[in-house]
C-alpha cells in the first residue's frame, strides 16, 4: 500500500500502480492526486492505472480541471497512464484528452477545453454565453458578469503565467441554482509572477493571492491593469458565492463572505507551481456589475455583445429561429429556445420578435412548450406586451393555435386543491 494505508476516507489514492478515484467533488482530490504521482514515481513507477469503480459523487470542475492538466503535463514527460472503466460523469468531460475548442461545438458546458491564445479565449468565452442562455434563465447581470470574469481570468493565463497552455471547465447546476467554473495553468504561478514586478515583492504564496485581488495589482501595467482578480473577487462578493484562489502551495477562499487560507499544499515544481481559479455563483441572485466593478471609484461599464446583435434598432429584439434554434421538433429544443429569450428581454427590457421565416415546420411540442406554456406563465398581457410573433406559415399558425388551446384547456381541468 502506499504511504495513506487504507484510508478510505481519501478522494484519491494509490496502491502500488493503481489509481484509485473515490470523489472529484473537492478542491483537495487536486492535492491528493499529485501526492499519489509523485510519491509514485519516487517509488520507481512512470505508468499508472485509473481505477473510477469506486467514484459515486458528482465530477465538479474545482477538482478535475487541474487533474486533467497534470495528466497532460506528465504524459508529455513520458509519464504513461491507462484507463479502466471510467464512469459516463468522467468521462464525458474528456479528462484524460483534453482538446482544443474548435468552435463547432454546441454544448460546451461540462466538458474541459485548452485554450492557448486570445482568440480561442474569445471563443470559448462567447460560445459559454450561447450555451448557458439557453440552458437555463438567469437573473439580470449574471452572465454578463460572468463572462467578464472569465475573460479576464483566462487572459491572465496567456498574459503572467509563462504557461503554453491553460485549462478551463464550468458547468450548471440548474436545482441549486449555481453555476461554477475552473480555470487552470501550470505556469510559474502568482508569487513568481508579482516577483517579477517592480513595485510588488510578496514574500510568501499567500501575500501574492491576497495581493493579486487588489484593484491594479499586476505584474506589469504595460500588458495588463490588473484588474481581473480584484473584478472577480467583487462580482463573487456581491453574489455570496464562492471563489478559491490556488497557487505555488497555497490557497486563499471566499465562501459566502468568510475567507479561509490553507499553506503547505504539495506543488508540481517550483518553477511550474501553477494557478487555479476556481468560482461558483448563484445564478438566481441579481448581480449589479455597477456596484461590483468599480475602479478608482468609478463605474466601469460592460457591453454585452452578443445581446446587443439582437437589437433592431426600433425598440425590439430580433431573434430569429432559423439562426438560433438547433431545430424546431423537440421539446428540449422549445426550452432552449424560450430561455435564451427571456435572457434576452431580462438583460435589455425590451420585448422580441421571434420570427419564423424560413421554417418549414413546427412540432406540436415544440409549440407548446415555446408558446403556449410561455402565454400561461406570463399571462395575456404581459406576453403580448413582451413577445411578437413573424413569419409563420398557416400550418405552423394552426399548430400553434391547437397547442395554445390544448394547453389551455388541461390548465382549466387541472383539480383545484381546497
Amino acid at each position: 500500500m502506499n504511504k495513506y494505508g487504507s484510508n478510505k476516507g481519501l478522494l484519491i489514492e494509490r496502491d502500488g500502480d493503481v489509481i484509485h478515484i473515490r470523489g472529484l467533488n473537492k478542491a483537495k482530490a487536486v492535492s491528493q492526486f499529485l501526492n499519489a504521482i509523485q510519491y509514485g514515481i519516487k517509488s520507481g513507477y512512470d505508468n499508472f492505472y485509473f481505477d473510477a469503480s469506486e467514484l459515486d459523487e458528482g465530477v465538479f470542475p474545482n477538482s478535475v480541471v487541474a487533474i486533467s492538466a497534470l495528466i497532460d503535463l506528465y504524459s508529455s514527460e513520458g509519464v504513461i497512464f491507462e484507463y479502466g472503466k471510467i464512469p459516463t460523469a468522467l468521462s464525458s468531460t474528456k479528462f484524460s484528452q483534453p482538446q482544443f475548442f474548435d468552435g463547432n461545438s454546441d454544448h460546451i458546458i461540462n466538458r474541459i477545453w485548452k485554450f492557448s491564445s486570445s482568440s480561442e479565449v474569445s471563443t470559448i468565452v462567447d460560445a459559454y454565453g450561447k450555451e448557458l442562455r439557453k440552458e437555463d434563465r438567469f437573473s439580470a447581470g449574471t452572465i454578463t458578469s460572468l463572462l467578464w470574469s472569465l475573460n479576464e481570468v483566462m487572459d491572465n493565463v496567456l498574459i503572467h503565467s509563462g504557461a503554453e497552455i491553460g485549462y478551463v471547465m464550468g458547468q450548471i447546476h440548474k436545482t441549486s441554482k449555481n453555476i461554477a467554473f475552473s480555470v487552470c495553468d501550470y505556469g510559474i504561478g502568482i508569487l513568481n509572477s508579482l516577483r517579477e514586478s517592480k513595485l510588488h515583492k510578496p514574500r510568501t504564496a499567500i501575500d501574492a493571492i491576497t495581493l493579486a485581488i487588489k484593484e491594479e495589482v499586476t505584474r506589469d501595467s504595460s500588458v495588463g491593469q490588473g484588474n481581473g482578480l480584484f473584478g472577480l473577487h467583487s462580482i463573487i462578493s456581491q453574489g455570496d458565492g464562492t471563489l478559491e484562489i490556488r497557487s505555488s502551495g497555497a490557497s486563499y477562499k471566499l465562501n459566502e463572505g468568510k475567507t479561509f487560507i490553507n499553506k503547505g499544499l504539495p506543488i508540481y515544481s517550483f518553477k511550474k507551481p501553477g494557478t487555479i481559479i476556481d468560482f461558483q455563483l448563484n445564478y438566481g441572485k441579481d448581480i449589479s456589475l455597477e456596484n461590483a466593478l468599480k475602479f478608482r471609484g468609478r463605474d466601469y461599464s460592460i457591453v454585452d455583445l452578443y445581446i446587443e446583435d439582437f437589437d433592431d434598432n426600433q425598440g425590439h429584439n430580433y431573434y430569429s429561429v432559423k439562426d438560433h434554434s438547433g431545430g424546431t421538433g423537440t421539446r428540449d429544443s422549445a426550452l432552449r429556445i424560450k430561455n435564451e429569450v427571456m435572457n434576452i428581454i431580462t438583460e435589455t427590457k425590451k420585448p422580441v420578435i421571434i420570427d419564423f421565416k424560413e421554417i418549414a415546420v413546427i412540432s406540436s411540442s415544440f409549440a407548446d412548450e415555446l408558446i403556449a406554456k410561455l402565454l400561461l406563465e406570463l399571462g395575456l398581457f404581459q406576453f403580448n406586451n413582451l413577445i411578437k410573433l413573424r413569419g409563420m406559415n398557416s400550418q405552423e399558425q394552426n399548430i400553434l393555435q391547437r397547442s395554445v388551446i390544448q394547453r389551455l384547456v388541461d390548465t382549466l381541468n387541472e383539480p383545484t386543491i381546497l
